[in-house]
């Protein structure tokens, strides 16, 4: 299908004030005047169980790298603090008598038993155990938290992030999602195009979470998933086991809080990735634009939406790769 976009198509300076986000507004209803969703995006209908939903579809190149499943099996076994009653000060006198690892401890008195339970699942890969127990023993930010995901193929990451009216009950009003395959991302936007399609746009996400999933987000724990979650429900709409799940959000304020201003996504792009959004529509200002779409028809307020959107999920691996090396190379 061609797509409805004007010669005069392009982005704005940034929206830094109501000035401004009022005056691209205007623009974007003018230049996009007389064209309906499925022209200016090219998309196309899913049907779902829940009933039809709109997805547009985009690629693009990257090259995407992970250290090897060894980094986290030595992690694993120099991580002595995984072992009940072991803190950091207990820990810390240990590495002074020259216990360097789980594997010193095997015959200890005391810690011997726990030692070779970590040892032995290490050995056999017993990945989801050793997550769990990390989980309970560790800080969603410690960096062993964060390796764990190299246990996942790169092909099951899912990367999301979602758009909403708001917050307690409001609709979900983009759902986007991303793959890796091979050196190209694929994104997923679920639009809706009107309320209604929301149960289909959230049955067509839960389909897309199988069984060896792991979901990838920025504040996504506290936001996004239960996001889905709820709304899913409220539709009676059947939703998988938790799936495992890295916010990246908890491991930037690890490594680079004190390095920035803030933790935002679009701080974290500048500072650490060197990208900025010179034309950007700020997230707070999204339900503004989509209720003047729902009022007028006109499809423009949904552009830099969807542009936002597809950024903040574009940027994702790239901010995971960074907190890898992080790990790796603390200096970094």
């Amino acid at each position: 299908m061609d797509t409805c976009i004007p010669e005069s198509s392009g982005w704005f300076p940034g929206i830094t004030t109501p000035m401004s986000a009022h005056r691209m507004q205007r623009a974007l209803m003018v230049e996009y005047e007389g064209c309906t969703v499925e022209e200016v995006f090219g998309g196309h209908e899913i049907e779902t169980t829940q009933g039809t939903c709109y997805a547009v579809e985009t690629s693009e190149a990257i090259r995407f790298r992970r250290p090897d499943i060894t980094v986290l099996s030595e992690a694993i076994m120099h991580e002595l603090r995984l072992i009940p009653g072991i803190g950091e000060v207990t820990a810390e006198k240990m590495r002074r008598r020259g216990i360097r690892g789980i594997s010193d401890l095997r015959t200890h008195s005391r810690f011997g038993a726990d030692a070779r339970v970590i040892a032995d699942a290490a050995d056999a890969q017993n990945w989801a155990f050793l997550e769990a127990h990390c989980c309970m023993r560790r800080s969603p930010s410690d960096n062993l938290s964060l390796l764990f995901s190299l246990t996942t193929p790169a092909s099951d990451l899912l990367f999301v992030d979602i758009e909403t009216l708001g917050i307690f009950s409001r609709p979900a009003i983009l759902l986007g999602t991303g793959r890796i395959q091979g050196t190209y991302m694929t994104i997923t936007q679920y639009l809706l195009r009107d309320i209604r399609e929301e149960p289909g746009a959230l049955s067509a996400v839960m389909a897309e979470i199988t069984g060896t999933t792991r979901l990838v987000t920025y504040n996504g724990r506290a936001f996004d998933y239960p996001f889905i979650r709820d709304r899913a429900g409220y539709y009676g709409i059947p939703t998988p086991d938790t799936p495992a799940h890295t916010d990246l959000l908890h491991h930037v304020r690890r490594q680079w809080r004190g390095k920035m201003p803030d933790c935002r996504l679009g701080t974290v792009e500048g500072k650490i990735l060197g990208r900025y959004r010179e034309e950007d529509l700020p997230g707070s200002l999204v339900p503004w634009y989509y209720q003047t779409y729902r009022r007028s028809g006109n499809p423009g307020p949904l552009v830099p939406i969807t542009e936002h959107n597809r950024l903040d999920i574009a940027n994702l691996p790239l901010i995971y790769e960074r907190l890898l090396e992080g790990c790796l190379c603390p200096q970094v």
